[in-house]
């Protein structure tokens, strides 16, 4: 429950979803994903912490750009759960790190049981999302717009009507 976007969950909803979370070690250096990957899971970090790195690109030269470091209870990989894009960018253990692994399934019964969470869940990826775009200001269109594509998204993704 103390996870950003899983605060619209009800506590039983919250216990559900953790009962259904695969428990995940990784030594340091390991890839924990690879941008480019499919994947239908997101990770929260329980203890340790990890590394968010950018696709190496002609951008930035060939090399390897560190976005981000994460800590306990932050999360990754919410979009690749949730509307099934490719991953994008790759995360690796900076230490011995504990994640939980949060799985399509788990969510899919989450959005049947409680069909307004995806509109839920949406708003508050969309919030993450604004706030992490380097180039977005904050624009009322522009925080509507990212709310409805991740909303859309998941809707595709989870056949949610």
């Amino acid at each position: 429950s103390a996870i950003e976007i899983f605060e619209p969950l009800s506590d039983e909803e919250t216990m559900q979803l953790a009962r259904q979370t695969e428990r995940r070690m990784f030594a340091p250096g390991e890839t924990i994903i690879r941008a480019g990957d499919e994947g239908e899971t997101m990770f929260v970090v329980n203890r340790g912490s990890v590394k968010i790195q950018a696709p190496e690109t002609a951008d930035n030269n060939g090399k390897t750009i560190t976005l981000a470091t994460l800590h306990e209870g932050r999360f990754f990989g919410e979009m690749a759960l949730l509307t099934g894009e490719p991953r994008s960018a790759t995360v690796i253990a900076i230490e011995e790190s504990e994640v939980f692994e949060i799985g399509h399934d788990a969510v899919k019964r989450m959005f049947e049981a409680n069909p307004y969470l995806a509109e839920s869940l949406s708003d508050a990826i969309a919030e993450r999302r604004a706030l992490l775009d380097a180039n977005a200001e904050a624009k009322p269109e522009t925080m509507e717009q990212h709310r409805a594509g991740i909303f859309a998204g998941i809707k595709r993704f989870f056949r949610l009507s």
